[in-house]
Order: structure tokens, then sequence, then C-alpha cells
């Protein structure tokens, strides 16, 4: 039986195991959300580069006695030095990392590991004005993890499609929050219901976009700060509401988020 191995990781979490180890929460692509062990005291030559949201190559050591995974070395490949920096892409890192931790992965390793991996390296090298709409792509992208992203691309009611000829900026769809799907103006007027969101058509094709366009040309469509604050909204809605269980870094993040 192989008991040493090495995969690619990022470190979610750490936390004080004893005296002078560390009990370290990491994500890979094949393995998904594992709890490992990092020993020796301050001085440990790891202590530096296993740190949170370090990305490379870590090399693991399994003890089936013990039932226990211990690191035996790490070799750092990316850091992100801005997040120590921004207080926004702080908390932002750390709730992509809650909801990867909370939902495993959303039954998905390889996708969870590539999705955090590619937004926590794109916030590194952002401003903080498109870290925040990097986080409403990579909200979006995880809910299609969760297998509950509602169609952008038709009405749940008659079927038009919302992008068949050039929309208005002026027009709205709604959201129906019990059966999550979107809705045209003209189906809202006929099955009126309380749990309509509003959201307009703009916004609504930049959630489009996400699904259905590169991440280049994705990136590319220009919102206002109304459609912002209308997406943010929807967004976190969602996945506080299919994550299934509460987000602490949404709840302790009033204002900064």
């Amino acid at each position: 039986m192989q008991r040493s191995f090495s995969t690619e990781a990022i470190i979610l979490n750490l936390k004080p195991a004893g005296e002078n180890n560390t009990s370290v929460t990491i994500i890979t692509p094949d393995k998904g959300i594992l709890y490992v062990t990092l020993y020796g005291g301050p001085k440990s030559k790891m202590r530096s580069v296993v740190s949170q949201w370090n990305c490379g190559i870590i090399y693991l050591y399994e003890n089936p006695e013990k039932n226990q995974t211990k690191i035996s070395d790490f070799d750092l490949k990316k850091f992100h030095s801005t997040f120590g920096q921004n207080l926004f892409k702080l908390y932002a890192a750390s709730l992509a990392t809650e909801l990867t931790i909370k939902t495993h992965c959303g039954g998905s390793n390889q996708q969870a590991f590539y999705l955090l991996q590619g937004f926590l390296d794109g916030m590194d090298l952002c401003n903080e004005e498109q870290s925040r709409l990097g986080l409403i792509r990579y909200l979006w992208r995880y809910l299609f993890l969760l297998g509950v992203q509602p169609d952008t691309g038709a009405c749940g009611i008659c079927g038009k499609d919302f992008f068949r000829t050039q929309f208005d900026n002026d027009m709205f769809s709604y959201y129906n929050i019990s059966d999550n799907f979107f809705v045209c103006s003209d189906c809202t007027l006929q099955h009126p219901k309380s749990d309509f969101g509003k959201l307009s058509y703009n916004s609504l094709y930049y959630l489009y976009g996400i699904t259905n366009l590169s991440p280049k040309d994705a990136r590319n469509i220009k919102i206002d700060k109304n459609c912002y604050e209308q997406l943010k909204q929807l967004v976190f809605f969602l996945i506080e509401n299919n994550s299934g269980c509460k987000l602490n870094s949404i709840e302790t993040s009033v204002g900064i988020l």
C-alpha cells in the first residue's frame, strides 16, 4: 500500500493543533477537501509556505494506524499577496473558501478546484472593482456546479427567447423564487406572484454571458452600478439559498462584499 503521494493543492484554512502543530484544510482536484496535519513549531521551514490560499504541489504521507495524514513537503507555485492589502479581496476569498468546504466541492472535486484556483488567481491580478464582478461570475458558475443555476436564455413560463432580438435596456425580466426561473414581463402581467424579483435585461444578459460566452467575452460585458447591485443581491440570495447552510462570510461582511 502506497502511503506517500503528491498532488496539486490550494491551502484553504489553518488552525492550531496542540502546542506546535497545525491542522490544515486543503482542496485537491482528485480527492477534494482533505484535512491534513503540518508538524513542527514556528521554526518549521514549511510554516512560511503553507499559508492560506497558497497553491502548489503538496507531498503527503498517510498513516493508517493513527488515521492521520501529514504534510511532508509543499512546493509553492502561487501566492496571493494582494489579499492582505484589500479588505474586499480578503472577504471574497474567505467566502469562496467557506462555500467550497461547506458544499463539499459541489459534488465535483476537479471543477471546484479549478474554478476556485481561477477565481483566486484572477482576483490577485485585478483591482477591487474588477474583483467585485469576478465574485459575481464565480458565484454564478458555482451555482451551475451545484446544479441549481437558473436558465437565463428563455422565459420559464412561455419559453420566449430573451435575446433573440436586440433587447431594450429599459426592459425588465423577473426571477421567480419558488420555481427557480426567469420570466418575461408579459408573463408577469398574466401570472402575478409576490416572489418575482425585478432584473433588467442588461443584468440578465450579463448572467447569460457568464454561462454561454468565453471568459474573456463575459468579462468585457459592461454593466452599470444598478445592474451590479441587482446581480449581487440575486446571486448572494441564490448561493445562500442553495448551499444548504448559513455562510458566515456573508453574515460578517456587511458593507464589505
